[in-house]
């Protein structure tokens, strides 16, 4: 009986056991009084019985022997009748004490051990029921400790087992979650680690091979100042890649919190695009703004310049001189939109579904700059904002990003 091993089990099986022998005392006492009670009947009785016969002149021997008498007869049982003394009430028992009193212990022993057998038996069955499931719930608990969240805890009710049972299995839960947690940060760090490996790899190679030349030729001027310059442009890029990653790292871990603020929507563009204007006269393009002079948004204004900047960069990475690169918002009932659109080279169908995964470039793209960052971070600063950024293009006709942010009443 391994449930005697629970020092609450053994209480209740012990004192299940002392209220059986307390019955089985209360039989034997009640069995064992049998005797005298029957005794004191039957003197009381046989007095009244001599009495009558003594005040009838009956010889006293005679009432002796028929005191010793045990036998039956039939005019005996004519004479009671007539007196008024039937079977339902007889005024003599015939038997001996010492029989009925044995037929009445042994009958009250019997249905005390039967009692009792029965009460042990289902005192026995629930407990080893009982144990049974402590049983499974301790096997399904150092399931959980390994880590193996498959099979819950036996459901025993609404009783304060039952209760721990839940309690436990929400405890599991919780446990498994942050388990999923952690193995997804992990896996989020091994990716990320492996993508900034992968992509500082290349502007490394080149920097180690310009430092390399300079070194041959330091005597050279013209070698020197050609070779700082690209030194540094691979600097600069390792900079930008190093800066985009460590801010959609902060992005994925939920580290940043967006400072919201009402910004007026021609500020937030050419705050955006500041840099960028030189370069896009630089190389022949026009880049040109259009809306609502009064039009604001709620918003935080860095983080959503960054993305609006991004989405203006891409555009012109992907368009060539004389092409036209427009930053276009428009207010509705409850909705602003920002859209950056140009009319480059547009974007191949089977690419459009692909363009906003981490460090994806099209095939198409050839010796275009960029890394395929930077479409991945703007999608995240506006969804993070409660935004939706999507995309529409067409090959050879231009592409057009649109940023949809709802409007704070």
């Amino acid at each position: 009986m391994s449930f005697l091993q629970e020092r609450g089990a053994r209480i209740y099986f012990t004192t299940a056991a002392g209220i059986c022998v307390c019955f089985l005392l209360s039989a034997l006492l009640f069995g064992a009084s049998q005797p005298y009670s029957l005794r004191a009947v039957l003197r009381e009785r046989e007095l009244t019985l001599v009495t009558a016969l003594l005040e009838q002149g009956v010889e006293p021997s005679v009432i002796a022997h028929a005191l010793q008498n045990h036998q039956v007869s039939k005019p005996a049982e004519e004479l009671l009748s007539k007196a008024g003394r039937g079977d339902g009430e007889p005024v003599w028992l015939p038997a001996p004490v010492r029989t009925h009193t044995v037929k009445v212990l042994l009958t009250a022993v019997t249905c005390v051990l039967v009692l009792s057998a029965l009460q042990m038996a289902a005192a026995a069955l629930f407990l080893q029921a009982r144990d049974r499931q402590l049983d499974q719930a301790a096997a399904a608990v150092t399931r959980y400790a390994e880590g193996d969240f498959c099979r819950r805890l036996p459901r025993t009710g609404l009783g304060a087992q039952g209760r721990l049972f839940a309690a436990v299995d929400q405890l599991a839960t919780a446990m498994q979650a942050k388990s999923e947690t952690e193995h997804r940060a992990k896996e989020f760090l091994r990716a990320t680690i492996s993508d900034i490996s992968h992509q500082l790899k290349t502007p490394l190679s080149a920097l180690q091979m310009y430092i390399e030349i300079i070194a041959a030729e330091p005597e050279n001027p013209k070698t020197v100042r050609a070779f700082t310059g690209k030194s540094l442009t691979s600097l600069a890029r390792m900079e930008g890649l190093v800066g985009m990653l460590l801010k959609l790292a902060r992005l994925d871990a939920g580290s940043i919190v967006f400072a919201g603020e009402w910004v007026s929507v021609p500020q937030l563009a050419g705050c955006a695009s500041e840099e960028l204007l030189t370069r896009a006269v630089r190389e022949g393009k026009r880049l040109t703004f259009s809306g609502a002079p009064d039009a604001v948004l709620y918003c935080d204004p860095a983080w959503t310049a960054e993305a609006l900047g991004n989405l203006i960069k891409n555009a012109l990475d992907h368009t060539k001189a004389d092409d036209e690169i427009k930053v276009l918002w428009e207010t509705s009932p409850g909705m602003l939109r920002i859209t950056v659109s140009d009319t480059g080279e547009g974007i191949a169908p089977v690419d459009l579904h692909h363009i906003f995964k981490r460090f994806y470039r099209a095939p198409a793209s050839g010796s275009t700059p960029g890394v395929g960052l930077g479409l991945p971070l703007a999608r995240a600063i506006v969804e993070g904002q409660g935004g939706a950024l999507s995309v529409q293009s067409e090959p050879g006709a231009g592409t057009a990003f649109t940023a949809a942010f709802l409007t704070k009443l």
